[in-house]
This record gives structure tokens, sequence and C-alpha cells, in this order.
């Protein structure tokens, strides 16, 4: 049962990030959504901050998992970078919302960087996993690019991740996920 409450905690707090922003979510709301007492909240989580990391950490696994499926010389090299980009966008746009926050609050980004750097394969490490991937994928002739592995991972993240922040900022836009990355994907590696 204690599992289930902290799920459930955590999968209201996101619905509010979501709708509210996270600088506007309090443990009074989180509460609320939960039918739960500020007190079970703490139960679990030793403060409001805790609860923001914890929903960055879980998202996670699942944007690292497609650096598990999608290897260097399986599959098609644009199939593999469509589904790992496209995972780095979806994990983009939960984190964007919460990210601002922290970036707005020197304490909180202060403390968000500590956390994030006891995470194995952090944030911090997806730019070293796609620069190691692409440079595996040119030592099997399947990328031709003569721009480093590293330079074309960041090329390929910054883009996709402009493109989330601003769909997030200014709405829908007419070129879906999808469509932007094989756009990027033909462009750098023609």
């Amino acid at each position: 049962m204690p599992g289930e409450t902290r799920q459930k905690i955590l999968e209201a707090t996101e619905r509010l990030i979501q709708l509210k922003g996270l600088s506007r979510v309090t443990t009074k709301e989180i509460a609320r959504e939960t039918g739960l007492s500020e007190g079970a909240i703490y139960r679990h989580f030793e403060h409001k901050e805790e609860v923001f990391f914890e929903i960055i950490r879980l998202h996670l696994p699942t944007f690292l998992g497609a650096f598990e499926t999608h290897l260097p010389g399986t599959g098609t090299v644009q199939g593999n970078l469509l589904a790992i980009i496209l995972a780095a966008m979806n994990y983009h746009r939960k984190l964007i919302p919460m990210s601002a926050s922290f970036l707005a609050n020197t304490e909180l980004l202060t403390q968000y960087r500590q956390k994030m750097s006891q995470v194995k394969g952090g944030p911090q490490k997806v730019e070293e996993l796609l620069a190691t991937y692409l440079e595996e994928e040119k030592q099997l002739g399947r990328i031709q690019s003569r721009i480093p592995g590293k330079e074309l991972a960041l090329a390929l993240l910054g883009a996709c991740f402009q493109f989330t922040y601003f769909r997030q900022l200014i709405g829908d836009t007419p070129q879906t996920d999808e469509e932007f990355v094989i756009a990027i994907l033909q462009g750098l590696l023609a």
C-alpha cells in the first residue's frame, strides 16, 4: 500500500504541474488532488521538491531505454535515431515545466543538480550516450558524416529540445514531432 500511495502522490503532482506549473503547486493542492492529508505526503517525501525530483527520475528509464533497444548496427540508423530523439522529446516535454522553475530558483537548481548527479545515467549523460551511439555507427560505416559524434549529438538534441520548448510555449505547430525529427535527420545525415 505505501508504494501505491507514493505513486498516487507522484501522478497527482505531475498532473498539477502540467496544469499550473511547478511554482504554483502546493502540498495542500497535492493533498486535495490525492485525497490524502499533507502529513501523509510528508510521510512519503521529506519535502515538496523531493516529489518533483522523483517525477523527473521516474521518466528517465523510459528515455534511456531507447538507447538499450536501438543499438548500433541494428535496424536502420534513421529508425534508431528517430526512436531515440522522439524519446528525448517526450522526456523534455515532461521536464520543461519543472526545469523552468528550477532555473528561476538558485537553491532549487542546486538541489536538482545534486539529486541528478546521484542518478546513474542521469539526464546529464544523454549527450554522451548519443555521441557514443553515433560514433559506433560511424565506425560500422552506417553514418558517413564528418561531424564528430559529440557535435552531431548536440545538434540533434539541441534542435529537438528547441522544437519541444517552443511547441510548449506557443502551442501546436504545423509539423509533428516525427516530421520534424525526420527532416533534421535527413539534413544532418545527408
